[in-house]
Order: C-alpha cells, then structure tokens, then sequence
C-alpha cells in the first residue's frame, strides 16, 4: 500500500476525505498535520514487528579474510555459512566497524538483519510504498487518527484508540509457521 492510498483511508475515518480536492481533504488541520503524525505512528508499528531482509556473498577460496560491508540495518540477526552444495557450515568471521571480514574458504555466507526503514516526513512522496506489513498498514489510519484528536478537547479520540489497540491485539506476532525436522530411518 502507498502512503497515500493509507492517507486517504485516514481521511476516511475522520470523515474529512474530499476526493476532488487535490490534498484530499478541505480540512486544513488534518492536512498540515498528517506526515507529523504519520512519522511517530508508523514507527511504532515499523519497532513491532520489522520485517527481515538476507544479504548474500559469495566467498573465495584463499588465505585471510575477505573483506565485506555489513548490511545497513538496525541489528544483525543471523551469519549462515553453506557449502558449494548448500549444506550450512562453520564460518570464521569477525566484524569490524561496517565491515564483516569472512575467512576465505569457498562457499556462501548469508546475513539475516532487520533493515532501517525510510521514515515518513513533510517530504515524503505519496507514491512511498509503505515498508511495514500489510496486517500493519491496516491499522495505521487508526492510529494516526487517535494522535490526531487526543489535543482535541471538542473531539473524543478514544474511540479510534480503542479500535487501534483492538486490532493491534488481533496482530499474528509469530515469526514462524509450523516447522518439521525430517530425518531419514524408520517410522
């Protein structure tokens, strides 16, 4: 989803969506608040659950280390070393500032980390697709809407609150399905 298709859900649900308005919304309020709004919300769901991305090198056979940069993210989850024939393997590795520094022995190293994700701000593109999960963008209009009018005293957020915090209860946080070992012998 684009930030502005989230946007306009937004507007929705605060009845101020005006599709022949260029802004779509005649509510300057709502307007000149949105990304500000949106920054804080967005990562709060973006610290929930991030989603994992892998980098992969391929790694020479040699003497030494071979010098790699570390994937730009927040943490590093995982260092999978595997074999020409994609069986996992010890690797020997050290880091060292941005560096990873993989001891030369023919194979693949795959990192698992959790990326930076660009953030929302006054300059963000409408055409941004969103880097959270969809269950996620799903209820960020709930949310942005909640900040909205908690300053509000003619207006009573606690029901987009309440709606926000039911749905995010609703939220799957496992990060695996089912699993099986499959071993060969006898049943």
């Amino acid at each position: 989803m684009t930030y502005l298709e989230n946007k306009k859900i937004f507007f929705s649900l605060i009845d101020e969506y005006a599709p022949n308005n260029q802004f779509f919304t005649e509510d300057e309020d709502a307007r000149t608040k949105v990304a500000l709004l949106y920054a804080p919300a967005y990562q709060e769901l973006a610290d929930f659950r991030t989603r994992k991305k892998l980098k992969e090198y391929e790694v020479p056979d040699g003497e030494g280390y071979e010098q790699f940069k570390l994937p730009k993210g927040k943490q590093v989850r995982t260092i999978t070393g595997m074999d020409e024939n994609n069986n996992k393997r010890y690797v020997d590795y050290y880091t060292l500032g941005e560096n990873i520094y993989i001891k030369r022995e023919k194979g693949r190293v795959v990192i698992e980390y959790i990326p930076f994700l660009q953030l929302i701000n006054e300059d963000t593109d409408d055409d941004f697709e969103l880097e959270i999960d969809q269950d996620l963008q799903a209820i960020l209009p709930y949310k942005v809407a909640s900040d909205l009018f908690k300053t509000d005293p003619g207006e009573d957020y606690t029901a987009f609150e309440k709606e926000y915090q039911r749905r995010l209860q609703l939220i799957n946080t496992s990060t695996f399905g089912i699993s099986a070992n499959i071993t060969e012998g006898e049943l």
